[in-house]
């Protein structure tokens, strides 16, 4: 009787199990054959470089002529720590540009002015204070861009950004601005002045570039930024604004001279009659930066030194691991993103096998870069 029973049932069993198992098959052939949504397209405010032929005076007043003629951009969105809310404090940019610089001026309003944090640094440390800072994308290629900081107190801060290396503080720029209180003592303002002998950019007789503004208010610890910027959507410098109606724009020469002399005092120990116990030695070299078009940079070194490089904060090192410290000597720091790869080449380890004191008769490098490649 079981077997009857059981042959009964069987063909619908198996009708069952093909039923159950086909089902996954079919949804999962019909979200396969849905077509795929496309990302939400990011939106990018623009603004107007105005020209100007009057010089500037960088005084942090704001008060020149040519500014007032200049498009503003304002209604800045919360970045952090409430990202797309409207700023609850008022920031105006104006952007200025002439044959030899570009000029950013920056407004920022505070009902409160003792709530803004004043901290004295050292240059390329932010530590705990308000800041303003101008983020510049000259091939607007959406990887790679310079950011040009200055603190409440006045202090620069500068950095390169890249896919490789990401926010690189090491790099270091010649560029000038000024900081003032507003004229009614509520909130401050920054003029900067940005040499195109700084950065790199192609000659065209029109461009537009990538920027962004971005405000920090420490005591609300609040972020803020011109163009939206959505901490969910990957990338930093894809989500910038956008700077139009620069014209006729010139890549100066840059080529750069720094040279050093040094002298080194030793003392030793003993104290033998006719012997000094101290020994002296002068050195002398020079680095050679040459940007050969808007492309190429050539960087050299004749006996380099790199005694005037900021020096390393010790560190005590438990661990099996080596210590990787920044690289802040000058001829390293062109380029070296594009080694950045896994991390096969750390520049720190060029030199003598055990510390010693080595000398260097010298070396240059090429580093290319351009809107598409990178060599």
């Amino acid at each position: 009787m079981f077997s009857s029973l059981a042959l009964r049932w069987l063909p619908r069993l198996l009708a069952c199990a093909l039923l159950l198992s086909a089902g996954p098959l079919a949804v999962a052939q019909k979200s396969a054959a849905k077509p795929p949504v496309a990302a939400a397209p990011v939106v990018r405010r623009q603004l107007a470089a105005h020209r100007t032929a009057a010089p500037i005076k960088l005084d942090g007043l704001l008060d020149d002529a040519a500014w007032a003629g200049a498009p503003v951009a304002g209604q800045f969105i919360e970045f952090r720590p409430h990202p797309g809310r409207r700023e609850g404090q008022p920031t105006e940019v104006r952007v200025l540009y002439d044959d030899a610089a570009m000029y950013v001026g920056a407004k920022m309003v505070e009902a409160s002015p003792d709530s803004i944090r004043h901290e004295l640094t050292q240059r390329d440390d932010i530590a705990n204070t308000d800041f303003f800072a101008v983020f510049i994308d000259p091939y607007r290629d959406h990887l790679n861009g310079y950011g040009f900081f200055v603190l409440s107190t006045g202090v620069q801060v500068d950095e390169r950004l890249s896919p490789a290396n990401g926010e690189d503080g090491a790099w270091n720029a010649v560029w000038e601005s000024r900081v003032a209180p507003l004229p009614d003592g509520k909130g401050w303002a920054v003029e900067m002045r940005i040499p195109y002998s700084a950065i790199r950019f192609a000659q065209a007789p029109v461009q537009t570039w990538g920027v962004e503004f971005f405000r920090q208010r420490k005591a609300a610890n609040q972020q803020t930024t011109w163009n939206p910027i959505d901490p969910a959507t990957d990338g930093f410098v894809n989500q910038w604004g956008e700077l139009t109606t620069l014209e006729n724009l010139h890549p100066p020469l840059r080529l750069s001279l720094t040279p050093y002399v040094s002298s080194y005092v030793n003392h030793y120990p003993y104290n033998e009659q006719g012997k000094r116990n101290y020994s002296t030695s002068f050195n002398g070299g020079a680095d050679v930066k040459w940007g050969i078009n808007e492309s190429f940079t050539l960087d050299a070194t004749l006996v380099p030194d790199f005694g005037q490089v900021i020096s390393d904060n010790q560190v005590l090192n438990l661990s099996p691991f080596e210590v990787q410290y920044q690289e802040n000597r000058a001829f390293f720091t062109e380029g070296t993103e594009l080694f950045n790869k896994g991390g096969l080449f750390y520049s720190r380890r060029v030199g003598a096998s055990r510390w010693a004191s080595t000398t260097w008769a010298g070396s240059c490098k090429r580093a290319n870069s351009c809107t598409k490649t990178r060599a």
